[in-house]
């Protein structure tokens, strides 16, 4: 179940360099070049929250032609055909009747997204088969939508690229993936109807003008929390979260000290509690800053195209 808990920011986006562990899977073909992966209009990956990806639930196409691809619509008003995710495997099964058919459930600070691979990820399917959770991934994947008998829409990712990482990994893409999001939610608020961004229109159309984005930076404050940053309050009055406490450089109120978080589990949750890191990052590989090679990351991930 979603947590109810949500500066317009100066993003610190850090040069990512992932500390890549030693097993990974990709669906993609490394081979492919840059004139054909465009060809067939290879979308970046988006970084979003489970929160506001299951939220997604309006799926489209720009165009009638028949290759054109499927988009979802973020509630903050982005578009993502694919996503760009690390959290925690918490729970893998075989849900395949006539065949394997592997669910993946996997957790951030702000929830859980399920993923599904069969026959036609065959990579990942055998890199699911073996995991044992609890254990951090970094998955590139495709959203689907199905609806139920009682008419709800459900939200789940079909992997393309899945890799074990770290837990400094995980943290940094948690960080990189609050500055995002917040500069989604207050391009959403600031938007005065002069001019709107057409995915914003269309959110506010497919969602309701009524579209509350308290739950998201509610969410935003869960997974500073998690990663040892400082919450940002948030008014509905005023435009945007509100910066309460800056550090001694005049920046920001963010603090990356980890040994400083609260990590109690409120339920599906993503936590670092049950997942001991020794022996899995190496300290020399990572920046002053924590920050992750994506230049790493993508040696394992193939053209995982991440959004930049």
């Amino acid at each position: 179940m979603r947590p109810t808990h949500s500066r317009r920011p100066t993003p610190r986006h850090y040069p990512l360099q992932f500390t890549i562990m030693s097993n990974s899977a990709s669906t993609a073909d490394s081979s492919t070049d840059s004139n054909s992966t465009q060809r067939q209009g290879r979308q970046v990956a988006k970084r979003a929250f489970a929160v506001e990806l299951n939220d997604a639930t309006h799926v489209f196409k720009e165009s009638d032609e028949e290759r054109a691809p499927n988009f979802a619509l973020l509630p903050s008003g982005e578009t993502a055909n694919r996503y760009f995710l690390v959290g925690t495997v918490t729970e893998v099964n075989d849900v395949g009747k006539d065949s394997e058919y592997w669910q993946a459930r996997i957790v951030d600070p702000t929830g859980t997204v399920f993923v599904y691979a069969g026959q036609y990820q065959p990579d990942v399917t055998a890199f699911l088969s073996g995991l044992e959770p609890p254990a951090y991934v970094a998955i590139t994947a495709k959203p689907s939508t199905y609806e139920t008998d009682d008419g709800n829409v459900n939200v789940s990712l079909r992997p393309e690229t899945i890799t074990r990482v770290d837990e400094a990994t995980r943290n940094q893409w948690v960080r990189e993936t609050i500055d995002r999001t917040a500069a989604r939610l207050d391009a959403y608020e600031d938007d005065d109807g002069n001019g709107t961004p057409p995915y914003i229109a269309m959110s506010r159309e497919q969602y309701g003008d009524n579209l509350s984005l308290e739950v998201y930076r509610n969410a935003l404050n869960d997974a500073r929390e998690d990663v040892g940053m400082d919450a940002v309050p948030y008014d509905d009055d005023t435009e945007g979260e509100v910066e309460v406490e800056a550090d001694t450089k005049g920046g920001s109120t963010r603090v990356y000290d980890a040994d400083d978080a609260d990590q109690s589990d409120d339920g599906d949750h993503d936590t670092d509690s049950n997942i001991d890191s020794n022996g899995e990052s190496d300290p020399e590989e990572l920046t002053e800053e924590g920050a992750i090679d994506e230049a790493a990351l993508a040696s394992a991930v193939a053209n995982a195209g991440l959004e930049e």
